[in-house]
């Protein structure tokens, strides 16, 4: 199982993903205008929601440049207070599992390429 995160300046969405079928979906506004502690521990609890037994690892899809080795998003779209986040050592540190920190956009076309279209 795995744990995905939909990050926009609108909503956040996260879902409990096991063999490619998304199994529990928790969507919230996104509390884009608080502070980058505000807004990480927001994400933070809806991702402990979903958490259980078997999650191997997260993916978290920002709007914004993301370097993706490191796991650093800069400038995210719609959150003023999120200029430099170190996003996958935060969450890694939380969590101990592997998180995997990418563009949105990166992250549907290479759903795409892997199951399809489904839109």
């Amino acid at each position: 199982m795995r744990i995905g995160v939909d990050l926009g300046g609108t909503n956040v969405r996260v879902g409990l993903v096991d063999e490619g079928r998304i199994v529990r979906l928790l969507s919230e506004p996104c509390r884009a205008d608080r502070s980058e502690e505000e807004v990480l521990g927001h994400i933070a609890s809806l991702i402990e929601q979903l958490m259980a037994p078997g999650v191997e690892c997260i993916g978290i899809g920002v709007p914004s440049v993301v370097d993706a080795v490191r796991g650093i998003v800069y400038n995210v779209v719609g959150i003023p207070s999120w200029r430099e986040v170190h996003l996958k050592e935060r969450f890694e540190e939380r969590f101990g599992i592997p998180v995997h920190v990418n563009n949105d956009c990166n992250c549907f076309a290479l759903g795409v390429c892997r199951f399809g279209e489904a839109l």
